[in-house]
């Protein structure tokens, strides 16, 4: 417990998430007990009671919202959303594809009110746009990635993308836009209206919204397959991924219980606001965090198909455009609502050739060997340990 309210009262005496990202294991890891439970949330013998807040509020051990569905409808309206794009885009995509036009993703783009892209930043909303119209232009198409230099010279590249390998559909440069655009939505909608939310008033009501654009339900399976309804999506579905079951409590475990802090603050009102704003804090960061350490996985990915013999070009690709669209993802976001700045951002997306990511199957050792900079160029943005970057890598 009192690591858990040390770094509340950092948060209270505003100190920022940078700060927060660089400070010991023992400051702000949620460590498991043998039993099962947080010792996190266990006080000393002179503090208050197991199991509350500094303000004496207890934390529930479960998170119970009879009123979850109602209370979080636009919500859960926002991630049957993002997931019907995602699902739209991919009926294209393989040996027997539907058709799917700029017009039909723009209309689940745009649907409701507020609608997807109104809550996006303005940069998500343009580079949406943009990879809706490649998307559009390049269904009916085919595409190999020796082509690009081949048709238009090494500087250019062909007019539009196409199927690649009888399965994702690319542009021009290689980008597959279904990964990439399903990352840019996580994070430039979701976690841009999260945002806007937890800078008003902080209700149990917009705690369950919260959850909601998270990804998981009130069960917090912590699973990101064959949980049934309760199975993870969005970002809790890459936090589940990153999150060491057996070990100790990663970003899914930190998030979970940062929500049912938040719940129980949110319910006291003033006197926990400290404790409320604190597990505001952990939400945001580790939400950022699980993002870019989900970056590391799917370059690795990447990078291990690219040089596979036979090569995975088709594999290779798709896992560039996830990295990708996380990586990019975060531009437009205020800057003091996130680590990661845009130089930062920029600098990653020119180590990993963003410009040209057809080169990963065409010319893979450059690349490749790149990403190995990238990982460390992550870790020292969030403060990864060597062994937390491989840990990235791996799929719990």
């Amino acid at each position: 417990m009192r690591n858990f309210r040390k770094l509340f009262l950092l948060a209270a005496l505003g100190v920022g998430a940078a700060f927060i990202a660089c400070a010991s294991d023992g400051d702000n890891v949620v460590r498991t007990r043998p039993d099962g439970g947080d010792a996190a949330l266990d006080a000393p013998s002179d503090g208050p009671a197991p199991n509350t807040l500094a303000c004496g509020v207890p934390i529930p051990a479960t998170y119970d919202s009879p009123n979850f569905a109602l209370n979080a409808k636009e919500e859960l309206d926002f991630k049957a959303g993002v997931l019907a794009i995602g699902d739209k885009m991919k009926t294209a995509e393989g040996p027997t594809p539907l058709p799917v036009t700029t017009a039909d993703l723009n209309a689940l783009f745009t649907a409701g009110t507020p609608s997807l892209r109104s809550i996006a930043t303005a940069y998500a909303q343009a580079t949406l746009d943009t990879y809706f119209m490649q998307f559009g232009d390049a269904a009916t198409k085919t595409w190999k990635p020796e082509d690009v230099e081949a048709e238009a010279g090494p500087d250019a590249g062909v007019a539009t993308g196409g199927k690649y390998d009888n399965a994702s559909i690319v542009n021009a440069i290689g980008i597959d836009l279904r990964a990439t655009s399903e990352k840019v939505l996580i994070n430039g909608s979701l976690y841009n209206y999260a945002l806007q939310l937890a800078s008003g008033a902080v209700t149990e009501a917009t705690v369950d919204r919260l959850v909601a654009l998270f990804g998981a339900t009130t069960k917090f399976a912590n699973a990101a397959d064959d949980a049934g309804p309760d199975t993870d999506t969005l970002i809790a579905e890459y936090a589940s991924k990153r999150d060491n079951k057996t070990g100790t409590p990663g970003p899914y475990r930190k998030m979970r219980t940062a929500l049912l802090v938040a719940k129980a603050a949110a319910a006291a009102g003033s006197p926990c606001k400290t404790d409320l704003d604190g597990a505001l804090k952990i939400y945001f960061l580790e939400w950022e965090k699980t993002a870019y350490a989900t970056v590391i996985y799917y370059l690795n990915q990447a990078g291990m198909n690219a040089i596979a013999i036979p090569q995975k070009g088709q594999l290779a690709l798709h896992a560039y455009g996830e990295a990708l669209g996380f990586v990019e993802s975060f531009k437009g976001i205020p800057q003091d609502r996130r680590l990661i700045t845009d130089v930062q951002i920029d600098g990653l997306l020119t180590r990993i050739g963003a410009d040209k990511p057809y080169r990963l199957v065409t010319q893979s050792g450059d690349l490749v060997s790149a990403f190995s900079t990238a990982f460390q160029e992550i870790g020292g943005i969030y403060g990864f340990t060597q062994t937390e970057i491989e840990d990235a890598k791996k799929v719990y």
